[in-house]
């Protein structure tokens, strides 16, 4: 992480089974300094080999954590509060009073988080649908929840860290 005070949430994916969602998520952690966990069989290789191949060149600058077993994760962190996303949640993720350090736990694409693990915790967060289909993609549904974590947490102008690193596509163009 960097040395500035910010730091987004702490994400936790468990079992991802999606290679390009984790990708997505992974990029997004890296832009927000949030720590990315994930916890169970993921559906892909982690290995070094199979980032480079898969192009992610935020990789070496995500603040990265594998365990095997979400319990063992639990473990470590069981001080703080875990938030259980699901669609079945108690409370909409869009008026949820995050804290600091709150640690925001998604379920893979297929199937969610378990029911026996969202039973063993108190604090549960939906996002709102409006029409009619059956779930958000992953990676979107991270990113809508952690930027709404930085807002509540930090405030609407929290992080302008992108004004660091110019557009690079067209940079030649617009020289001239």
């Amino acid at each position: 992480m960097s040395s500035n005070t910010f730091s987004g949430p702490t994400i936790v994916l468990h079992r991802p089974q999606i290679p390009q969602n984790t990708g997505n998520i992974s990029r997004l952690c890296v832009a927000l300094d949030a720590p990315l966990v994930i916890t169970g069989r993921p559906g892909f290789r982690l290995d070094e080999a199979a980032v480079r191949r898969a192009g992610l060149d935020h990789w070496p600058h995500l603040n990265f954590t594998y365990r095997t077993s979400f319990t063992k994760f639990w473990r470590e962190n069981q001080s703080r509060r875990f938030l259980m996303v699901t669609k079945v949640g108690a409370s909409s993720a869009l008026d949820y009073d995050y804290r600091k350090d709150d640690i925001i736990v998604f379920g893979n694409e297929t199937m969610g988080l378990p029911p026996t693990m969202l039973r063993r915790f108190k604090h549960s967060i939906y996002l709102p649908m409006c029409g009619s289909v059956r779930s958000l993609n992953l990676s979107n549904a991270v990113a809508v929840i952690a930027y709404e974590f930085v807002r509540t947490v930090y405030g609407s102008a929290a992080c302008h860290l992108a004004q660091q690193y110019p557009r690079t596509y067209y940079r030649e163009r617009l020289r001239g």
